[in-house]
């Protein structure tokens, strides 16, 4: 709701709520916190008597209920959904009520209901375009639909009487219930009938006529351009994203003799005191992409040396997410690259916006999702962009509603905005719009070379996505998505053509539905190795691998059944990483990879190097790193097999901390907050659970399972 709509009816007022920034603080929810009053109340008050009266008879029910936190959830939803049933004009009143027994719930922590089930829809807006924000001031228009949410229009959509989909909604969205043992899919959906009986040929690849060529791929992924980065704000705040105008760290107040660069030494203890500080407002590329640094701006000179516990830099900080500089210096180092390796095409899995969810609404998503593919083609050129949306690639964050029920078309404008940014950039024909939008912004597309690669919305299979809790025990594919990708495998199957597939959050990972991860597995094993060559990840930020065994045996190397690659992330957001980006050189006709090459840049260096560019380096090869003896053939694929036996039976080794701190060097990139995996003569918990727990498991619920 904009400014202009303040002055409203006192039932109009029941369909949002206005907030505002104040300074100092790090996050909305902080913003609101401040306040005397959660956000709700000041629509509350506003109602008419005989409507507040409706809402505190019809909560008392709920709030007197006697029961565990898990059976207070389900009993929500179900008389959530009664109330709507009863009353359909009172709905906007139902979703009011059910915000109020949130807060109840959680002792009035707003933080604990918006973004979880309600979503705070905001507004955003700068003085100046967000390429020359770095001194413009912040407003902040945020409101709750109370009218009109995806939580009004799940709830009527759910099976109440299904204790597996209440049982589900209620362990990821409400809290309270452990998630569910997972049935087997095949006995709750029978799912084997979506596919022909697998054939004896179609137990081991194809043959391949002429196999001898290599080509290089490009993977890139997690961009996460944060648009309202701003030069010497608190890049050590006690809510990520930092590095906002309203950043700042409640827990650690400098003292006057305090002095930020401090932070720098503890990253290198070799730097001495003559220090380059690196506050550079104009830098920027210029229309040749040479880098110009601009003038140096003297933060300490105007606000002291314990201003911050750590300022901003130029080319961003640990804790927060890329800078709009960050990202051209990392694509002009890529295609810098590209002139010595042709990339034929770039593999691209997701989250080009950035964490700052409480900042986030359809304008700024758009504009984050245009400056960062403008970004890849500048620099790319004429390289395709094969691309999958992440999670924050979306508003409200996460939410993706089925296309039967997508209400007033609130998700078609960004799979349109897709359709129209991959046509135009040259990187999928135009015959793929309808596919595009029909399939989540997924789509299917053949190479020159005769590789087919299959892109899917991992959103589908997300557990924050409200929509994917409706019918989850009687419907197994409410996107339609497992639909598209086995009649696409199918069809590839019949001419011997090899696929990769490619999303944005691995069907390994906490938030995958099990049941959905569970089914995707399924549908590996039925088209490895035949069809499916490879397949493809982002999200996790870090730099891993999972490998699928047989779902009828324990794990073995003879029960083999593909892996999939997950990529590291440019932004450095998560776990202090350094930025980092791989390529793959490729088999031209089975489409296995052969090596894997990934580089870095170490940008704790870029605090106290005077403004200059990061300095990007070779950071390792798969296979020297990983079989430094080179006891794998030469030509052999970098497939599952090589990496259970030299990569997960050594992080099985719980006595192997060297094995096991080196794989966790490579996932932080050699980051300043790297855990140490020795605990005693064994692996600690930590790294044994992202270590060996992540590599060794396919499915979510095994994921679980194995942690520690």
């Amino acid at each position: 709701m904009l400014v202009k709509n303040l002055v409203l009816t006192s039932l109009t007022l029941a369909s949002s709520v206005l907030g505002h920034s104040l300074p100092g603080r790090d996050s909305l929810s902080l913003q609101l916190a401040a306040r005397a009053t959660n956000p709700i109340d000041s629509v509350y008050n506003d109602l008419g008597d005989t409507e507040i009266d409706w809402i505190n008879d019809n909560l008392k029910p709920l709030t007197a209920f006697n029961g565990t936190k898990c059976d207070a959830c389900k009993n929500k939803l179900k008389y959530g959904q009664q109330l709507i049933l009863d009353n359909p004009d009172k709905k906007h009143l139902v979703s009011l009520l059910l915000f109020k027994y949130c807060l109840f719930q959680n002792n009035g922590t707003e933080s604990k209901c918006d973004n979880l089930e309600f979503f705070v829809t905001t507004n955003s807006k700068n003085f100046e375009a967000f390429t020359d924000n770095y001194d413009s001031g912040v407003v902040s228009g945020t409101t709750i639909n109370f009218y009109d949410n995806d939580l009004l229009h799940v709830l009527q959509l759910l099976n109440t009487s299904s204790d597996l989909d209440l049982s589900y909604y209620c362990a990821y969205k409400s809290g309270g219930c452990k998630v569910p043992e997972t049935p087997d899919v095949e006995e709750l959906y029978g799912i084997s009938s979506w596919w022909p009986e697998k054939q004896d040929i179609h137990k081991s690849e194809p043959q391949y006529a002429n196999n001898s060529e290599i080509f290089n791929v490009l993977h890139v992924t997690d961009l996460h351009i944060q648009l309202r980065y701003k030069l010497g704000t608190e890049s050590n705040c006690s809510v990520t994203p930092c590095c906002l105008p309203e950043s700042f760290n409640k827990e650690v107040l400098p003292g006057k003799d305090y002095n930020f660069t401090d932070y720098y030494k503890s990253l290198d203890p070799s730097l001495g005191d003559d220090i380059r500080l690196s506050f550079y407002p104009d830098a920027h590329y210029d229309d040749a992409d040479n880098y110009v640094a601009g003038e140096y701006y003297d933060f300490p000179k105007h606000r002291g040396w314990n201003f911050n516990t750590v300022p901003a830099g130029t080319f961003g900080a640990y804790q927060c997410d890329s800078p709009e500089i960050l990202l051209n210096n990392s694509f002009k180092y890529i295609s810098q690259a590209h002139a010595d390796k042709n990339f034929e095409f770039t593999v691209f899995t997701g989250d080009l916006v950035d964490h700052d969810v409480a900042h986030c609404d359809p304008e700024t998503t758009k504009t984050a999702e245009i400056k960062s593919f403008n970004i890849m083609k500048h620099y790319l050129k004429n390289i395709p962009v094969f691309p999958s949306l992440g999670n924050h690639d979306t508003f409200p964050y996460g939410q993706v509603s089925p296309i039967k029920y997508d209400f007033n078309n609130s998700y078609d404008w960004n799979t349109d905005l897709m359709s129209e940014l991959w046509v135009n950039n040259a990187w999928l024909p135009e015959e793929s719009t309808q596919q595009i939008k029909t399939h989540y912004s997924g789509f299917s597309y053949v190479t020159d070379r005769g590789l087919k690669v299959i892109s899917l919305n991992s959103n589908c299979y997300y557990q924050k996505n409200l929509w994917s809790y409706i019918d989850i025990s009687t419907n197994p594919d409410l996107f339609g998505q497992w639909e598209f990708l086995v009649n696409e495998l199918i069809e590839s199957e019949k001419i011997g053509q090899r696929v990769w597939i490619m999303a944005h959050i691995p069907v390994t990972d906490y938030d995958t539905l099990p049941l959905q991860s569970r089914i995707f597995g399924k549908i590996v094993e039925r088209f490895s190795p035949y069809t499916i060559a490879n397949i493809f990840y982002g999200h996790t930020h870090q730099d891993q691998f999972h490998i699928l065994y047989s779902s009828d045996s324990a794990e073995d190397a003879s029960n083999i059944v593909n892996m999939a690659w997950v990529a590291q992330s440019i932004t450095p957001l998560g776990g202090s990483y350094n930025p980092s980006w791989r390529y793959y050189e490729v088999e031209n006709e089975s489409f296995n990879i052969i090596n894997s090459f990934n580089y870095f840049t170490r940008l704790n260096e870029t605090f106290v190097n005077g403004g200059g560019e990061p300095a990007w380096q070779f950071e390792y090869s798969a296979r020297d790193t990983f079989d430094p003896n080179g006891e794998w053939p030469v030509r052999a694929p970098l497939n599952a097999t090589f990496w259970d036996k030299f990569v997960v039976q050594n992080l099985k080794n719980e006595s192997n901390i060297e094995f096991n701190q080196l794989y966790t060097d490579i996932q932080y990139r050699y980051g300043p907050e790297v855990p140490v995996c020795k605990n005693g003569t064994v692996v600690s918990d930590d790294c044994y659970n992202e270590n060996y727990c992540i590599v060794a498991n396919f499915y979510s619920d095994d994921y679980n399972d194995c942690l520690r």
